[in-house]
């Protein structure tokens, strides 16, 4: 069985950014670069073809889009801090991946709600939440904080062998239809 996950990843340079900040702070969690989760990670075994060629579909049914990061949030009971993207064309990704692939992929897969983020840093990894309050106030004064960038594709990501990281699969391009279902 492999693990595959479906996400929106920043464009090189604002990744990079992103990337060496929580760099700077030693964050330990992530063997992910920063990204907002469409669709979080699945079990699959076999050939991913069957859910593969559903979510390109999907994807070409939803226009390139914009999006807005608006600064830091936090997941109070989970000690999480993240930017904060907002635009309209993230919930509408989200709601035509989902609803493609509702009953093809298991259930461990599927969501309730869609709150989208780009995580810094988690304290279930061993951060203080002193640690992550000075994170948080450093990451407010970043110019990254509040930059925006176009999504024009969504990214499959899957679970290394032997790597113990997930790396980029496979990019599924948005709006080939016209951005029409």
């Amino acid at each position: 069985m492999i693990r595959f996950f479906l996400a929106v990843a920043p464009p090189a340079p604002l990744l990079a950014e992103i990337e060496a900040f929580r760099g700077r702070w030693g964050h330990p969690h992530h063997k992910v670069e920063p990204h907002i989760t469409i669709q979080p990670p699945f079990l699959w075994d076999g050939r991913p073809e069957p859910w593969l060629d559903v979510a390109a579909g999907a994807a070409r049914q939803v226009a390139p889009f914009p999006v807005q990061l608006q600064g830091t949030g936090r997941f109070a009971r989970s000690r999480v801090l993240f930017l904060q993207p907002v635009g309209e064309g993230l919930e509408r990704l989200h709601a035509t991946v989902t609803k493609a692939l509702a009953g093809i992929l298991p259930d461990e897969g599927r969501r309730q709600g869609f709150h989208g983020h780009i995580t810094l840093a988690a304290g279930r990894f061993g951060i203080t939440d002193e640690r992550i309050a000075a994170m948080e106030a450093e990451a407010k004064q970043e110019p990254f904080a509040t930059a925006s960038f176009t999504v024009d594709s969504l990214q499959v990501y899957r679970w290394g062998q032997g790597e113990h990281r997930w790396s980029r699969y496979q990019d599924l391009p948005l709006g080939e239809n016209g951005g029409h279902p």
